[in-house]
């Protein structure tokens, strides 16, 4: 069986779908970029990730995943 490989770094509306929440709680959580983890926060950066995109806030998985077992 294929095993789905999820990116490292998901959209604000991917984020939402993924932990199942609005975007705006995504928001609430929010947290720019740094080294350690904030708990209870969502990291983000801006990122491009792929060719024609813009630069936009992309929220790092293992923090939502951490969200989500705390839950």
């Amino acid at each position: 069986m294929k095993q789905l490989r999820i990116s490292q770094w998901l959209s604000l509306s991917g984020s939402a779908e993924f932990i199942d929440v609005s975007t705006d709680t995504i928001g609430r959580r929010a947290h720019s970029w740094q080294k350690e983890a904030v708990p209870g926060k969502v990291r983000f950066k801006l990122l491009k990730l792929g060719e024609g995109t813009r630069m936009e806030r992309r929220y790092y998985v293992p923090d939502l995943e951490a969200w989500l077992e705390a839950a």
